[in-house]
């Protein structure tokens, strides 16, 4: 059963704060090694089911989060797991913070590698990245969302729009970059990005200010 740990306080540094306007202020997408960032106005998403595990934050106030698990509820903030469908419904801005799986804390030395082998190359096949760690392709497949909280699939999936960001930072159109990265067609990477963030990647792109580190 999908968990998602929510909290429902209203105050910020001692002071209850009013939302501001959706055309408030810029966006910023801080996209870094396992991790990204995006603070902002809440861009009326749609439903969509992330790659990773996301912290999601009302920072003028709280926002209404419907799951298919739980249904509707309003929140201040909360814990959304990787592979969860769900709708952020908001006014003012919004704090995503997504955490890339696999870092440190995995236990299994083999999954550990197996992400540094995709985050290197993210075009690899699971059953290429599974005799690389001397695994057969199904125990591998089995082991990688023990470790990981997310499916081989959709890791590599977010590697990929990791790699499209950094293409996009350095000068390169979507069609270039969503290309190098892996993804068949631009009409594939629309697909992928709007049912990963709720969005398009050009109408992200045309509201917030992109920092690659």
């Amino acid at each position: 059963m999908t968990m998602i740990a929510v909290c429902t306080g209203g105050i910020i540094g001692g002071v209850e704060e009013d939302a501001l306007p959706e055309t408030c202020c810029r966006a910023t997408i801080w996209v870094g090694f396992g991790q990204a960032a995006y603070l902002g106005p809440s861009l009326k998403l749609d439903a969509h089911s992330g790659s990773v595990d996301c912290f999601a934050y009302g920072v003028d106030a709280p926002f209404t989060l419907r799951t298919g698990g739980t249904g509707e509820r309003r929140v201040r903030g909360a814990l959304i797991p990787a592979r969860t469908t769900h709708q952020v419904i908001a006014d003012g801005r919004m704090l995503f913070l997504y955490f890339e799986p696999g870092l440190a804390d995995t236990a299994d030395d083999r999954i550990r590698t197996a992400t540094g082998l995709l985050r290197s190359d993210p075009g690899q096949s699971a059953a290429r990245v599974a005799a690389a760690i001397g695994l057969s392709t199904s125990r591998f497949l089995h082991l990688f969302p023990l470790s990981t909280g997310t499916s081989f699939r959709r890791c590599r999936l977010w590697v990929r729009m990791r790699h499209v960001a950094a293409a996009v930072s350095r000068g390169a159109d979507l069609t270039r970059a969503s290309a190098e990265a892996g993804f068949v067609s631009p009409s594939h990477f629309s697909d992928s990005f709007h049912a990963m963030f709720g969005l398009t990647a050009s109408a992200l792109l045309a509201t917030a200010r992109l920092v690659v580190s």
